[in-house]
């Protein structure tokens, strides 16, 4: 198989039935010329909008100025001041311009240069009935395709502008043809080059002088495929350029039997005659109408059809060499843990086929092996070395007359062989080779003996390897750098071998320093992990409850650790995790905890107003309120209420639970007395912006100041219902300071 039988059966491939097989191809060449020419050529412009008024003002008067002209159309094209008549400039030139176009297109004559009378020529009068002006090009040139194989000129640029020729001496093909026949020519240039012929458009040339002319021909290839049925054969051309089947040419070879039929027994050449077929040797046809009855069905519903047609081409017993090479990484891809493939036969479309495999599959080892091939030196040489340089992939080149192709999936083993088969055409039966697939096949003793012959060919070298990366690893300075998969993985291409009692000693050796440099690794990882855990701990218990920076700092850092870290490493971060989590918590109870600043109005009304609000909110007070207590303590209308709140304060300053803070004036507007009590105490408030603060008050007066200045403010009742405190009874006496 070669690189176009690849080509071909990949163009084919979306059209061809299954049971329809690809028997192969022939070349042939197709002939046809390219001739360069000079003639007169005449394009056809459109009439503008000033071309078809003025004609039609020629067409009706004999002749007019170029004042006569500028009236008739309202154009201001002459200087009268006397008749209010003034010259405007932009459409005098508009004006000369379309008239300067008609007289070079030789449509009116004029009297002089100022255009003192205008009349249309014959030429204009018959350019004005067609409705367009034409200009005339001397010696322009062009090129043209000839077909001199069919003769179907039209299509010749289409369908040979882009192929691959070479260039040929004039024969049977393209002598008959006359180049400088000008009605021949305009047969079909309106197809090849409608910018210069036309009829439609009235472009068209006259006085065609040949220049240069080029035979060529380019090489088609004839694809025949065999219904499997019928026995009768149906035939495409594969383009080589487009990589793809030419409706043309296709349609054409079908018309011509007699080429056709002598291209087929070319074909037919390459195989010999099968002798005496039995029905048994036809049985792969009735898997092959299944399978394509099944396929129509699945394109009728419509359901997952690229899916379910790939799944049944999969399960197929019989396949055609060219499909099998295209599902070669599909059948291995399908396989377990090893694949075996033996060729007998060998090319640049195999090599390039196994080198994509050995590059994308990674998850099982490949055993190769490969024929000797002279005329491949260069390219098996440079597959050996990916072959070396991969994990998963072994190569052997000898002596190779076998075709095998073993997998394996759920325990059960599949073999693929190369197997003839009659493949009856016009009453005769040829050979027919297809991959034949074989299910659940005892292999087991041919594949040790495989195993040993790589065993011998790579387990010196791979088990040195092995050895240096090992050791070259044992003895790096920090062995916490390298993963616990990566040194499991270390022995990955040594693994397939491990089960050969006659290299134990070399294997078993690998197997203990391989654990002896794993558990080391393990330990150093391990460490690794506490030191980082510990520090982390440290970090915890200094952490700010109020840095929210620091805690998402915190958090990204032991999640950035943990991803360094193999799956089963991470629940040695459980702890620090766990520990984290409870201190993120008491940080979200802080962030929702409100500062709380109370004015002592509030303390007055409610002296145990600390024990309604709670532990879980912050509790501010001004050391103004402080000041304010000491002296209402003193005012016997106020005397017993401020003694209770100084108690209270007291009591809850000993258990830590409420803070003092003194004003800072200097924070207040500048329109503000800085020297209010009030104002004192809102100045305190303003310190705990961003840490939800409420001015707890009676007094309106500070109230809209406060929200003036953005800090929330509320009153007992409001403040209850916005932290659901409970709700005791309070002193009938609310008396406002």
């Amino acid at each position: 198989m070669n690189n176009i039988d690849y080509n071909i059966f990949k163009a084919i491939e979306q059209d061809k039935k299954l049971t329809e097989i690809y028997l192969g191809y022939q070349p042939f060449d197709w002939f046809f010329t390219t001739a360069k020419y000079s003639a007169t050529c005449t394009e056809a412009v459109e009439f503008t909008l000033f071309d078809k008024t003025i004609c039609g003002l020629l067409n009706i008067e004999s002749s007019l100025s170029f004042e006569d002209i500028g009236e008739i159309l309202g154009f201001n094209v002459i200087d009268n001041p006397s008749q209010k008549k003034y010259k405007d400039y932009a459409e005098y030139e508009i004006l000369r311009d379309a008239l300067q176009s008609l007289e070079e297109f030789e449509m009116i004559t004029t009297g002089d240069n100022s255009y003192s009378y205008c009349q249309l020529t014959d030429i204009g009068k018959e350019y004005f009935q067609k409705g367009k002006k034409f200009k005339v090009h001397t010696n322009k040139r062009f090129e043209l395709y000839f077909d001199n194989t069919n003769n179907e000129h039209s299509t010749a640029r289409d369908n040979f502008e882009f192929l691959k020729s070479v260039n040929t001496e004039e024969n049977l093909f393209n002598s008959r043809i006359d180049y400088e026949d000008e009605q021949l020519l305009k047969s079909f240039s309106e197809n090849q080059i409608p910018e210069i012929y036309n009829v439609e458009r009235m472009n068209s040339f006259k006085d065609s002088i040949l220049i240069e002319k080029e035979h060529k021909s380019t090489t088609l290839y004839a694809v025949f495929l065999v219904d499997v049925i019928s026995g009768k054969y149906r035939t495409l051309v594969y383009e080589e350029f487009s990589k793809t089947i030419n409706d043309y040419f296709s349609t054409y070879l079908r018309n011509n039997r007699e080429k056709v039929g002598d291209l087929f027994s070319q074909v037919l050449q390459k195989y010999s005659l099968f002798q005496n077929p039995i029905s048994d040797d036809f049985l792969y046809r009735e898997e092959l109408i299944k399978s394509q009855k099944d396929i129509e069905r699945i394109i009728v519903e419509d359901k997952n059809i690229s899916e379910e047609i790939s799944k049944n081409v999969n399960q197929l017993k019989f396949i055609e060499p060219f499909m099998f090479i295209d599902r070669l990484d599909t059948i291995i891809k399908n396989s377990e843990n090893e694949v075996w493939l033996m060729f007998d036969k060998v090319s640049k479309l195999l090599i390039e086929t196994l080198s994509k495999v050995i590059k994308n599959i990674n998850d099982k080892y490949l055993f190769i092996y490969l024929p000797v091939n002279d005329g491949l030196e260069v390219e098996l040489e440079g597959f050996k070395s990916k072959v070396s340089e991969s994990l998963n992939s072994y190569l052997i080149i000898g002596n190779i007359d076998e075709f095998n192709v073993i997998s394996q999936k759920t325990n059960k083993t599949s073999i693929y062989k190369k197997d003839s088969f009659p493949l009856k055409i016009s009453g005769k039966s040829i050979k027919y080779q297809f991959v034949k697939k074989y299910l659940n096949v005892d292999v087991k003793g041919h594949i040790e003996t495989f195993r040993r012959d790589f065993a011998n060919e790579y387990l010196e070298n791979i088990s040195k390897e092995t050895d240096s990366l090992i050791l070259e690893k044992v003895n790096s300075d920090d062995l916490s750098n390298y993963s616990t998969k990566e040194i499991e993985n270390i022995d990955f291409k040594i693994r397939p071998f491990y089960n050969l009692s006659e290299h134990d000693l070399i294997l078993n050796e690998i197997k203990e320093n391989k654990t002896t440099l794993l558990n080391a690794v393990k330990k150093a990882r391990k460490k690794k992990i506490e030191t980082f855990i510990d520090s982390v701990f440290e970090e915890i218990q200094g952490l700010d409850l109020s840095d929210e920076r620091k805690f998402k700092t915190l958090k990204s850092k032991i999640s950035k650790e943990k991803e360094k870290f193999e799956e089963q490493e991470t629940s040695l971060f459980l702890e620090v995790e766990k520990k984290f989590l409870l201190k993120e918590k008491e940080f979200e109870l802080i962030k929702k905890r409100k500062s709380i600043i109370i004015d002592t109005n509030i303390l007055i009304e409610e002296p145990k107003i600390i024990d309604r609000i709670g532990s879980l909110q912050n509790i501010i007070f001004s050391a103004k309120v402080i000041d304010e207590l000491d002296s209402l303590k003193n005012k016997s209308e106020t005397k017993v209420k401020a003694q209770d709140a100084i108690r209270e304060i007291r009591k809850h300053q000993k258990k830590g639970n409420i803070s003092f803070n003194s004003s800072k004036v200097n924070n207040l507007p500048d329109d503000l007395d800085k020297k209010s009590p009030d104002n004192m105490i809102l100045s305190v408030a303003l310190q705990y912006k961003k840490r939800n603060p409420i001015l707890l008050t009676n007094d309106k007066g500070l109230q809209i100041k406060a929200e003036m200045l953005e800090i929330p403010a509320k009153t007992i009742t409001e403040l209850t219902s916005l932290l659901s405190l409970s709700k005791k009874r309070r002193t009938k006496n609310r008396k406002k300071l």
